[in-house]
């Protein structure tokens, strides 16, 4: 009994200076690898994501507003057609992304002569983008998002908007009696014909609402109509707004594709199967972001 007691002492002596080695502190010169490495590549990654985001939002900010009403005119009135190589000039006003894609380029004839526009009272058209602007209650200072640096546009060709570009929102208005939107899906080609684009991979429609265009009384922008209150609040009073007159609105907006960074150009139309025609049609360059 004595020899087994004894024997069950060393081992355990035995376990504990196993143990004190394998939890002993490590050395600097070891702690100092591969993971020490990996924590200050995070760190100088982390602090050049940050810099680039303070660059964006600086960049946004920078864009001055053409102070512009969206109602210029007329339902459908006529005026001078903005083609690509206008919308290029024109906007955006800010730096140019590296990589820059530009915007589209004419329509080619195959396209435009495959078009039936659609006698929707198509009008009142501007191109802008989405971003976030101040007003003052009291005195504090509010902020919303709306749609920004407003460009008045007209078609060409009965209803094709020509130029746009990545982060463009085309904002149209048709007759309310005469537009049913559920009617129309989006059909885009590329230019040389390789690619086509559906509802599911084409421009997103109609995902900016009243609020976005009827901006918050008192902020700087000097578009109008306005309207206080809530997002919601706004909604309503630009239904009305645009009930009274009696037109409906949809937008389309571009995104962008990073792996695309020559820029491919499509055609699309919004198009009704039924009776063959479109409510409208545009053309876009699709690029990284920036473009």
């Amino acid at each position: 009994m004595k020899t087994l007691v004894t024997a069950l002492a060393c081992s355990a002596l035995g376990l504990g200076a196993v143990t004190a080695a394998a939890i002993a502190p490590i050395d600097e010169a070891h702690a100092a690898g591969p993971f020490d490495k990996l924590k200050k590549k995070v760190k100088k990654t982390k602090k050049k994501l940050n810099e680039a985001a303070v660059v964006a939002n600086e960049v946004e900010r920078a864009v001055e507003t053409d102070g512009r009403s969206i109602v210029n005119g007329a339902a459908g009135s006529a005026g001078t057609p903005v083609t690509g190589t206008t919308a290029g000039s024109n906007y955006p006003r800010t730096a140019k992304a590296p990589g820059h894609a530009g915007y589209a380029a004419a329509t080619p004839a195959k396209y435009a002569n495959a078009t039936k526009c659609a006698n929707l009272g198509l009008g009142n058209a501007f191109v802008a983008r989405a971003g976030d602007y101040t007003f003052q209650q009291g005195i504090s200072t509010e902020n919303r998002t709306g749609l920004l640096d407003r460009r008045e546009v007209q078609p060409v060709n009965g209803c094709v908007f020509e130029g746009l570009g990545i982060g463009d929102v085309l904002y149209v208005e048709f007759d309310k009696a005469k537009f049913d939107k559920y009617s129309f899906r989006i059909q885009c080609v590329s230019y040389d014909g390789s690619e086509q684009q559906d509802n599911v991979f084409g421009p997103k429609i109609g995902n900016y609402g009243g609020k976005h265009v009827m901006l918050h009384t008192g902020n700087s922008t000097g578009y109008t109509p306005t309207a206080s209150g809530s997002n919601a609040d706004r909604n309503t009073a630009y239904k009305k707004y645009m009930d009274k007159r009696g037109r409906a609105f949809t937008t389309f907006n571009f995104e962008a594709l990073h792996t695309d960074k020559a820029g491919t150009d499509f055609y699309c139309q919004w198009f009704n199967r039924d009776t063959g025609e479109s409510a409208l049609a545009l053309t876009y360059r699709r690029g990284p972001v920036g473009s």
